[in-house]
């Protein structure tokens, strides 16, 4: 059977003419029959990014129902399907354009968060027979005829999902970095290349803050047993593989850390209340979602994406919200097993007199809470520690 990759290119991997010549000149030179899946281009503030469409829409007033504001959002993959595909033809190639429902995905017809209930391969199949590139929109589904949304990070969903049902040899996925780094660059200029990371470690990397894929694409992939590849549009190289790994026992000869993962703005909630199961349910109710937590006999605290304060405002009004957190992470698959990881990082903070306000952990990560004006030193303190340079 003829290799297949899945292809996917985010918003500012086609945000110009340059980004987009370089997409195409990956997807004619693939080494295999590619799938392409694409983002809206741009981000916030360019005219056909998701956030300006959705902008746009509420700017003309009034209540705007779950359902139109899905159909308004769905139009910017729309758009980028449309280029990419008249691109890829300019350049003597056969592509075809398809929203989600003509790339046969089905959803739940959850407005603003569906989830994938099904795939019909048999419309991309026949293109693929035919010699023709599926250029399929991201981030969409069908709902009885109705345009949905998958919420967040949902055209690596697509790609995700397409990856799997398709059978998909690897999926890509095309940014503007040439790999996974150590952490956020911004942050941090010596932060360095991550030739290879398995499943768990991107999961982890992905849930506590780094922009590389969206966790539930990683879940799905691991689960298929599908290799991700993280590349640049515009730079050369081989970029980050991503998979289970081979032979469990190298494990241990590895860097105990991988990553350094970043999360900020973070705001800190504390209530006075000895009813934790109300108190999280009405938080969950709201679709805000809570880390970090601490549970005492008579206080309640957690900590939450700052842009979610109003609406906790709203459901708690006896909280006490405190802006200004930042959550910084050490992230590995060497860490499991393996004492002393958090004296490490407690020792780090400690020597640049960095305060650590709340800690959580798991098998292969270890987060603190930390102010946001000492984000920068932090991410550098444990950059030092362990040796990620």
């Amino acid at each position: 059977m003829e290799k297949l990759l899945v292809m996917k290119f985010g918003g500012t991997s086609l945000k110009d003419r340059e980004c987009r010549d370089a997409a195409v000149n990956h997807i004619i030179s693939a080494p295999a029959t590619p799938v392409v899946v694409v983002s809206a281009m741009g981000r916030n503030g360019a005219p056909y990014a998701t956030d300006s469409l959705r902008q746009l829409l509420i700017s003309e007033g009034g209540e705007i129902s779950d359902r139109d504001m899905d159909f308004i959002m769905c139009c910017g993959e729309m758009i980028s399907a449309a280029v990419l595909a008249q691109a890829i033809k300019a350049r003597g190639r056969r592509a075809k354009p398809l929203t989600g429902a003509q790339a046969g995905i089905s959803t739940d017809g959850v407005y603003g968060s569906a989830t994938v209930t099904g795939v019909d391969v048999a419309p991309i199949r026949k293109l693929l027979a035919d010699g023709i590139i599926p250029v399929v929109t991201g981030f969409q589904g069908d709902f009885a005829g109705e345009f949905t949304t998958l919420g967040r990070g949902g055209s690596d969903t697509t790609a995700a999902v397409l990856g799997q049902a398709l059978g998909a040899d690897e999926v890509q996925i095309f940014t503007d970095v040439v790999g996974i780094l150590t952490t956020d660059p911004v942050l941090y200029g010596e932060a360095s290349f991550v030739p290879f990371a398995t499943y768990q470690e991107v999961l982890e990397m992905a849930e506590l803050g780094a922009k590389v894929i969206h966790p539930k694409a990683v879940e799905i992939l691991e689960s298929a047993g599908i290799p991700i590849r993280i590349l640049s549009t515009l730079e050369k190289g081989p970029g980050t593989y991503v998979s289970a790994p081979v032979d469990p026992s190298p494990l241990k000869k590895k860097k105990v850390v991988t990553s350094v993962a970043v999360a900020y703005p973070r705001s800190l909630v504390s209530i006075k209340d000895n009813q934790a199961d109300v108190v999280f349910k009405t938080v969950a109710e709201a679709n805000v979602s809570v880390d970090l937590i601490n549970v005492s006999p008579m206080s309640i605290s957690f900590t939450i994406d700052s842009d979610r304060e109003q609406t906790v405002r709203k459901v708690l009004p006896n909280a006490v919200i405190e802006p200004g957190f930042a959550k910084v992470s050490v992230v590995g698959a060497g860490m499991r097993g393996v004492p002393g990881v958090m004296a490490q990082v407690v020792e780090a903070l400690a020597k640049h007199d960095i305060e650590i306000i709340r800690t959580a952990d798991s098998h292969t990560s270890i987060s603190c809470l930390v102010k946001t004006e000492e984000l920068e030193d932090a991410v550098r303190a444990l950059h030092e520690a362990f040796l990620l340079k």
